[in-house]
């Protein structure tokens, strides 16, 4: 009698049953993977940004300021002719709506401050990015709903980093030495 070689009916269903099961698991996780993603995007996105507009300021010699919202944030410039702050349209400058889940928080100078009132646009933003290439000192916090947080520091004077992270200006100077 000879067997015949191969998988019986029942072998099959089964490993197509655990398949199955794996990639129902891996999809469910996915949607977490995305948001994650976003969360990257933006926190890296804010940092870029502001690099930027700082640089911007240096070369246009024009006063700047950024003013973070419930919502998001906004690029203000100083117009000298209207004596008041206009916010910027143009990208990559233009007003930007964070994702639902994406808040963003500011802490100035050791003092937090109200979102609310921050939105009268006869005022300063209260985060200014001046010509001479400084930045009112400040903390920025991009937090997400399933806790991921990241804050973006800046001294006024050296170069924004993140919390996590060393500062980019003392480990500058410890090479030079």
């Amino acid at each position: 009698m000879r067997h015949a070689a191969g998988f019986t009916l029942i072998e099959i269903l089964v490993v197509l049953f655990i398949v199955a099961i794996m990639s129902s698991v891996v999809v469910a996780k996915l949607p977490s993977f995305a948001q994650s993603g976003d969360f990257d995007t933006e926190t890296q996105r804010l940092k870029r940004l502001l690099d930027l507009l700082r640089l911007e300021s240096q070369i246009q010699d024009t006063e700047y300021g950024f003013r973070p919202s419930r919502e998001g944030y906004e690029f203000m410039q100083f117009d000298p002719q209207q004596g008041g702050w206009q916010s910027l349209k143009e990208k990559p400058f233009g007003p930007r709506k964070l994702p639902a889940d994406v808040r963003l928080t500011a802490k100035v100078e050791d003092i937090g401050f109200s979102l609310g009132e921050a939105s009268d646009n006869n005022r300063a933003p209260p985060i200014l990015i001046l010509s001479s290439g400084e930045m009112t000192p400040c903390e920025l916090t991009l937090s997400q709903a399933d806790e991921a947080n990241r804050t973006l520091l800046t001294d006024g004077y050296g170069d924004l980093y993140w919390q996590d992270e060393p500062d980019p200006s003392l480990t500058a100077g410890a090479s030079d030495g």
